[in-house]
């Protein structure tokens, strides 16, 4: 296996993707994005343990690390992101992955991460930053786990405060919807795995059901696993009998797409 850790950005230290890559035929390709509410970057539970359990599926994955701080808001923590697909799509060959095939999962604020590649990979700032190469951002599909997901009523208010460097009480209607993932769906949003579980007190499940919602009316490929019991943040879930399963149910929603 390579592994290795790639810097994205020559002058931030802190961008860059961790390897995964088996010897032998290219695989599919999948960028993991930990959470941590746009204040931390949670690798020990949702980095290098989704990285494996990835590659043990099939895939060569590469776990990002992003910006996050007081000082570090929108739309860094894109970029970061951004650079991470475009340099595993301009790699592909070296990556032993399928240039076409190269999806993304995210976890809590990782997963409102995820959702913004797949729905703001071609707005005004990503066509600012990277031009002709916006198309080289947005995933072939994207898994999103516990997602943080809309900033319109019940939410996880902290990560959209820590996102854009501001009290939750001082975002206008407008702020809140162009950072509210369902309302930015469209056609050309890719398919999209959710999981998530009623039981979350931490981040509403109804961003979930929002996010269905909206790739229904849009007329999208999609897949949502609201699990009856369970808190946040359970990664793998591997020991909790109700989404143990998560991860070969993202891969069989993968593995079906056309």
């Amino acid at each position: 296996m390579k592994h290795e850790r790639v810097y994205l950005d020559k002058n931030d230290e802190r961008v860059y993707i961790d390897t995964y890559v088996a010897d032998g035929s290219p695989r599919p390709a999948m960028l993991v994005i930990p959470g941590g509410g746009y204040v931390g970057v949670s690798h020990f539970l949702e980095g290098e343990p989704i990285a494996l359990k990835f590659l043990e599926k099939g895939y060569n994955t590469f776990e990002l690390n992003y910006r996050v701080g007081k000082s570090d808001n929108y739309p860094k923590q894109l970029t970061d992101a951004a650079k991470a697909m475009i340099y595993i799509r301009e790699n592909a060959e070296s990556l032993s992955v399928f240039p076409d095939k190269v999806y993304a999962v995210g976890f809590s604020a990782g997963g409102h991460l995820t959702g913004s590649l797949a729905t703001m990979f071609d707005n005004a700032e990503m066509k600012a930053e990277f031009g002709d190469k916006c198309d080289k951002i947005r995933p072939d599909a994207v898994i999103l786990s516990y997602p943080v997901i809309t900033a319109i009523g019940a939410c996880h208010q902290g990560s959209f405060a820590n996102l854009l460097g501001k009290p939750y009480a001082d975002l206008t209607e407008e702020e809140k919807r162009s950072f509210s993932i369902e309302c930015l769906v469209n056609d050309k949003t890719p398919p999209v795995f959710i999981w998530h579980t009623a039981e979350d007190k931490c981040v509403p499940p109804i961003g979930s059901v929002k996010m269905a919602a909206a790739l229904d009316k849009a007329a999208c490929t999609y897949k949502v696993s609201i699990y009856p019991y369970g808190p946040h943040a359970l990664g793998l879930g591997e020991e909790d009998p109700f989404v143990c399963n998560w991860v070969s149910e993202a891969c069989d929603f993968i593995g079906s797409l056309k």
